[in-house]
């Protein structure tokens, strides 16, 4: 599925402005080169902006209003989008997640939410800030849905610090199956978990967690902090992560290697 066939103008701002963008460009006649060239960018921009891949930038905006008399719809849109924030960065993550053919992660100190077991989940949940614990757990197991449970899972790499695996989260009975599902979705042909060992000392991962999601022909990258994430579409910030990504795979234990760490972690719980 194309990614612009996905969007759905009544849930978020910015997939109402990629929908109408395109709407727009194509009631006048318009064809994507030919806007890249009167915005000054290439085609594959214009595709981006209309597939939320990337979003309008402002500037773009302001020129699309004065071509197509529009009064500053398109200015104000981007306006409202940014002021608000949306609050739906969680709803955009899900949605890259279940488009993305690769998912690259990193996590120091819990374990990944689309790798957690619903009883872990719920484990940590709870011991965050959430207002509907069964609201927030169900959406957590839709998203791991949403990526394995397709036809063709995308490709999954996850680097977890030790902290991840050590933390005694809900207890021993919840970590003897979350080892044990760590453990059972490393052995899957399109999955590879590794750990980071204590050993390793400082590095770029203590910055916090990230993932890198490959849509369709491009990179995103996510990034998360305490109450929220931040999504990365351009092109150098993007690569800062990917750097990081690289420097984490550097120092990582291989895949064999980690399993028999996580083997050897799971046996303090049998």
């Amino acid at each position: 599925m194309l990614a612009r066939e996905s969007l759905d103008p009544s849930r978020s701002i910015w997939h109402f402005v990629a929908f109408h963008l395109r709407r727009y460009r194509k009631a006048h006649g318009m064809s994507g080169q030919a806007l890249g060239d009167l915005l000054e960018c290439d085609r594959s921009t214009v595709s981006r902006y209309e597939s939320n891949t990337l979003r309008l930038k402002r500037e773009h905006a302001e020129i699309i209003d004065r071509l197509w008399n529009t009064d500053g719809m398109f200015t104000d849109l981007i306006g409202f989008a940014e002021l608000a924030d949306e609050g739906n960065w969680l709803l955009e993550l899900a949605e890259f997640e279940a488009r993305a053919t690769r998912i690259r992660m990193w996590e120091s100190s819990v374990v990944p939410g689309l790798l957690q077991t619903p009883d872990y989940a719920r484990a940590a949940l709870s011991a965050g800030t959430t207002n509907d614990l069964e609201v927030d757990l169900e959406r957590r197991l839709s998203r791991q849905a949403a990526v394995f449970d397709k036809p063709k899972p995308p490709r999954v790499t996850a680097f977890l610090g030790w902290a991840a695996v050590s933390q005694i989260v809900g207890g021993p009975d919840v970590m003897r199956g979350q080892i044990a599902r760590l453990i059972e979705v490393s052995e899957l042909p399109y999955v590879s978990v590794r750990v980071v060992e204590n050993e390793v000392g400082a590095h770029p991962g203590l910055d916090g967690p990230f993932m890198i999601l490959t849509v369709g022909n491009r990179d995103l990258a996510y990034t998360e902090a305490a109450m929220r994430g931040c999504f990365l579409t351009e092109p150098f910030d993007v690569q800062e992560v990917t750097l990081w990504y690289d420097s984490i795979s550097d120092i990582a234990a291989p895949v064999g290697p980690s399993r028999a760490l996580l083997e050897a972690e799971l046996e303090k719980y049998t």
